[in-house]
């Protein structure tokens, strides 16, 4: 079977970690689909087109990835559109027919995905990871991107949301197509630490995230650290991440970390690596992401994998697991700075006293649900269940 993916996300050359989420959904689907894939992005003119062949995850397998690149000028969008179809046309004359065409978010790459299977009379699938679906929060499509999702999303045989919670937004713009939930994946370098975490010394926190306040609130999270010391919590905190305007912030949340007492206690790291990621999950006691809104933050998924517990916020997907399986942490509401205080007073207390989450459970949760295995098998079966 022949799959092409129009990925309007994708790591490329002028952004090396764009929709890395969706690279890891294509590259979970087993072995036997024959799977290609086109990006098109927006960068400088020294920038030129590239088609590599990536190795899969299982051996022998390869995906071809088609990138191209146009000029980041108006009009952006029917520029990268059209690529898209110069693409499809290439494509065409070369023979090249799928069995499936497989949209990942509903973006650039809406309009020509639609076209591909109209044309070629293929099922239309579509994955979204996309937040602009969630208008009651402050985000929104603008008019063309709305049409576009609207064009997508009526056309698909079937919807993919990472997130029950992000079906029902899709659910709103195509109310009569088939949705099956398939969760973001976790790499497989995620695994729990060969040592058991420490019992003695301070709590140790752990935030991995883009640091944009106005997302996952770290003025929030650190005002509630600063008041569960006040209140007597040992505790540390790592932040890793960042990156343009998030990174800009770090200086603003230092001062508010002097002005709180938190000097010495908290540690702005800077971007991390996924290994460092890994190493960091290793050491620490409790990730914590206080977020105003999600779908479904693969880091969350990250921490389960190693079998760290999770402070986390009721928003988008993450109470879909979190709310439902207890032994996986606490579930705070957004915003709810002592809620956050309370849950790291618990934690700093049942440290103290010798009391563990069970890893093991945490682990295993998340293995039956968010490794490649488990998302590709999700996504293979789909297909077979809309192809000819």
């Amino acid at each position: 079977m022949r799959i092409l993916h129009l990925a309007s996300w994708y790591p490329n050359q002028a952004h090396g970690q764009l929709g890395n989420f969706v690279q890891r959904h294509i590259e979970s689907i087993p072995k036997g689909l024959e799977n290609r894939v086109l990006h098109v992005w927006t960068g400088p003119k020294r920038l030129s087109g590239n088609s590599v062949v990536n190795a899969g995850r299982k051996e022998g397998e390869r995906c071809r990835v088609d990138i191209r690149y146009v000029l980041n000028f108006p009009p952006r969008r029917i520029r990268i559109e059209r690529c898209y179809i110069r693409l499809y046309k290439k494509l065409k004359q070369g023979g090249y027919r799928p069995d499936i065409v497989h949209l990942h978010n509903a973006a650039e790459a809406a309009r020509p995905a639609c076209r591909m299977a109209g044309e070629w009379g293929v099922p239309l699938v579509v994955s979204e990871n996309w937040t602009a679906y969630h208008a009651e929060d402050g985000r929104a499509f603008r008019p063309k991107e709305e049409s576009a999702v609207c064009m997508a999303l009526g056309q698909a045989e079937v919807h993919l949301p990472v997130s029950e919670h992000l079906g029902r937004a899709m659910a709103r713009f195509a109310p009569d197509v088939r949705q099956v939930v398939v969760p973001n994946v976790v790499d497989s370098i995620f695994v729990p630490p060969q040592d058991p975490r420490a019992m003695e010394g301070p709590l140790r926190l752990l935030h991995v995230s883009s640091l944009m306040d106005d997302h996952k609130d770290i003025t929030g999270m650190l005002m509630a650290l600063g008041d569960a010391v006040v209140r007597g919590a040992d505790v540390v905190l790592d932040c890793w991440g960042g990156a343009g305007a998030g990174l800009k912030e770090v200086p603003r949340y230092q001062g508010l970390v002097g002005s709180l007492g938190l000097s010495g206690r908290v540690r702005f790291l800077g971007p991390a690596s996924p290994a460092e990621v890994v190493e960091a999950m290793g050491k620490a006691d409790a990730f914590v992401l206080f977020s105003r809104y999600e779908n479904l933050p693969c880091v969350l998924l990250e921490s389960w994998m190693t079998g760290l517990p999770t402070l986390a916020t009721d928003v988008g997907g993450v109470g879909e697991h979190l709310g439902r399986h207890s032994g996986l942490g606490t579930l705070l509401k957004a915003g709810d700075r002592e809620g956050l205080t309370e849950a790291i007073l618990k934690a700093a207390t049942d440290k103290a006293q010798g009391a563990r989450p069970d890893a093991g459970a945490i682990h295993a949760y998340a293995s039956t649900r968010f490794t490649p295995d488990a998302v590709g098998n999700a996504i293979e079966e789909v297909y077979r269940s809309v192809a000819d």
